[in-house]
């Protein structure tokens, strides 16, 4: 032990100060065997002693060198296993020779030329993860891509890169499918990895369960000692719930102090969520925010397909695209036509097709279907922004003519089953490599202004209605 107090000295004036306090300090010496020449650091979790590892051993082993004690090697293990192994050593402690580590010892972990072996003391308990939910059948798009990224990033290095990582919006868009895509990646990497999923519900559940049978060591111990990475869904709903949020703000803190990765899903963003504590809103803050919108047309297409696939369905790609047009606010009405026409077509026996998508999908989704003529469309249009028929199919180029031009063949496009060249022909004869275009630019100003998307939803309104 005394070589580590000297290490520390050493360490202490080439080291930066920010990470001497952060990854040094909490380090303690658990035992230092001078003939096996290993000295044990214990640390706060696993993901601590993998980076202290990664970025630090080098200078533990140069400051060995410079006290003479060269050729010491590093066995980490964590503060739990630790004083579980020093408490088991005073009920059963025998008489014989020591060398300053408790004998039977039991790690949690170890590194030895970059390796990590496991050996957890505690049976580890499975996260209830939905098996459909995995990075590999997540169909990303220009509207989620963020957020994906950003999810890999976590699972690939949890607990130092985006934490916390909170992942928002509408309902239906894959928030939960990525929360749940992050647990297996931990998972797969590190199968020794605690991995807790939960919904807000489930999390309050627990916690008035605890309190009313007088268990909330377990509670805490549950949540805060046996649990690398967190993961909960639907956040906002812990607002104006005083103890919940009191007790989901300690755990918080006590989480990210030991560099345990939190992952969290919301409708909305931290400010906006009412009745939240403001230091909850502050810590929901510290880490990287990622927002998730309504998926493009294309990428509704994929997900379509993509979701077939998986059930063993060929999708044809007309049906897929008539389903995408007309089902437009998230993947999980999406998910529900889909279910909707694999079930009509099994009952009646017949193949997927066109007719019997209009049958199936008429009486799901009722007026979205109804016949919407191009027309009636470029009517809309035109009074929406203050311009004539004629500027909308003519060659102008001025901006407060495309803008709206552009907008009255993304609508064509999303509520008729005109094709690409048919709705060329309605705006003048143009070829289906600009109306491409178009779809795509106006899907662009959606995402990036709330006019457009207003305007959108009025057209849309007045057009059903």
């Amino acid at each position: 032990m005394d070589l580590w107090k000297k290490t520390l000295t050493g360490l202490q004036s080439r080291v930066e100060p920010w990470d001497y306090k952060h990854w040094i300090m909490p380090v303690q010496c658990g035992g230092q065997d001078e003939v096996a020449r290993e000295i044990v650091l214990a640390v706060p979790d696993e993901s601590h002693g993998r980076w202290l590892e990664d970025h630090f051993a080098a200078f533990f082993h140069e400051e060995f060198e410079k006290l003479g004690q060269g050729g010491y090697r590093i066995r980490y293990t964590t503060y739990e296993a630790a004083n579980a192994v020093a408490q088991a050593s005073e009920v059963a402690s025998t008489a014989g020779p020591s060398h300053g580590l408790a004998p039977g010892r039991v790690d949690i972990f170890a590194v030895r030329d970059g390796t990590v072996s496991v050996h957890d003391v505690t049976p580890i308990e499975p996260p209830a993860l939905n098996e459909r939910y995995r990075f590999e059948s997540f169909v990303d798009g220009p509207t989620n891509q963020f957020a994906m990224s950003a999810a890999h990033a976590v699972a690939d290095h949890p607990g130092t890169r985006y934490n916390p990582l909170f992942i928002f919006g509408g309902v239906g868009l894959g928030k939960t499918h990525l929360l749940h895509a992050v647990g297996h990646a931990v998972r797969e990497k590190n199968p020794h990895a605690r991995v807790r999923y939960v919904t807000s519900e489930q999390f309050v559940n627990d916690l008035i369960q605890a309190i009313r049978t007088d268990k909330m060591q377990s509670f805490r111990s549950r949540y805060r000692d046996r649990c690398d990475v967190l993961l909960i869904d639907d956040i906002q709903f812990i607002a104006g719930k005083d103890r919940t949020q009191e007790e989901f703000f300690h755990l918080f803190n006590t989480l990210h102090s030991s560099h345990k990765q939190i992952v969290l899903t919301c409708d909305q963003l931290p400010q906006s969520i009412p009745d939240l504590e403001d230091r909850l809103r502050s810590r929901l803050n510290w880490g990287l925010t990622a927002d998730i919108k309504p998926p493009g047309f294309e990428t509704r297409v994929a997900i379509l397909k993509a979701k077939a696939e998986v059930d063993g369905l060929e999708l044809p790609d007309d049906v897929a695209m008539l389903v995408a047009r007309h089902v437009t606010r998230n993947v999980r009405e999406l998910e529900g036509a889909l279910v909707k026409l694999m079930a009509t077509a099994k009952l009646s026996g017949r193949a997927i097709g066109l007719d019997l998508a209009h049958q199936a999908l008429g009486s799901l989704l009722g007026e979205v279907l109804q016949r919407i003529a191009p027309e009636s469309i470029l009517k809309a249009v035109v009074a929406e922004f203050k311009v004539t028929l004629a500027e909308l199919k003519g060659p102008r180029r001025h901006r407060n003519i495309t803008v709206p031009r552009q907008i009255a063949m993304y609508l064509v496009r999303e509520l008729t089953d005109e094709s690409l060249p048919q709705i060329g022909h309605h705006f003048g004869g143009r070829d289906h490599s600009t109306v491409i275009n178009s779809l795509k630019r106006v899907e662009a100003l959606r995402d990036a202004n709330p006019e457009i998307r207003a305007q959108l939803d009025r057209l849309r309104r007045s057009l059903r209605d």
